[in-house]
């Protein structure tokens, strides 16, 4: 019975971990998409750029660069 219990435990230690990367990237994927919101936002309302937009939000550039590529399409 220990090796099928031990065989059990590491299922079950992958499906969760699985499940904690799919939050992660749902969470991602919202953060991503409310900062493409809001950057559209502060340059239609502000009448400024992109690069000003991402500045005032203080965005680290591994965001910046994700949230450019929309705005390049």
């Amino acid at each position: 019975f220990n090796v099928i219990d031990k065989e059990i435990e590491k299922m079950c230690n992958l499906g969760e971990m699985i499940e904690k990367e799919a939050i992660q990237k749902t969470k991602q994927s919202e953060r991503k998409k409310r900062n493409i919101m809001v950057v559209k936002n502060l340059i239609h309302n502000l009448n400024t750029t992109f690069s000003n937009a991402v500045e005032l939000l203080g965005l680290p550039q591994q965001e910046i660069d994700e949230i450019k590529k929309y705005f390049q399409s």
